[in-house]
């Protein structure tokens, strides 16, 4: 069986229009709205998503959840970013959380205006995947604090 890997994706300075599209995506229709090669095969999921498949889990105007196998889907992180600034969101931030469900692996992935922020570790320990949650908020701020540079 594979390793499911979770994704937490949240959104700030979006356009109405942005909003809007997100809002009216579900599980069956955010992939076709971002790709229009949209193709339902293990190649096409490992070429533009980057896991072998993709499920969302719940989808709204200021976060998305979702399932990948294997790895997170950083191109598929990539492209929705891509979709919300065409989308009157010049400014957009995606900020997207991930956990493997062993835990082998966990890391954070941010996009902002000229930025692009990744970091992940390997290896947990049992006795540290408590302190996940806190490493989550103190990389958020190290990705908030690119801007003000």
């Amino acid at each position: 069986m594979a390793n499911h890997v979770t994704s937490f994706i949240t959104f700030e300075n979006l356009s109405d229009k942005a909003e809007d599209f997100l809002e009216n995506m579900n599980d069956e229709t955010l992939l076709q709205g971002l790709y229009s090669d949209y193709d339902n095969t293990y190649n096409w999921y490992i070429d533009n998503v980057g896991a072998k498949w993709l499920t969302v889990d719940d989808i709204d105007s200021t976060n998305i959840s979702c399932t990948s196998a294997w790895s997170p889907p950083v191109q598929f992180y990539d492209k929705l970013h891509e979709k919300l600034i065409e989308l009157n969101s010049p400014d957009a931030v995606v900020w997207a959380t991930y956990e493997d469900e062993m835990p082998n692996f966990f890391g954070v992935y941010g996009l902002g205006k000229d930025t692009v922020y990744e970091e992940n570790l390997y290896d947990v320990h049992p006795d540290f995947w408590e302190e996940v949650q806190d490493w989550f908020s103190k990389e958020y701020d190290y990705f908030q604090e690119s801007f003000e540079k």
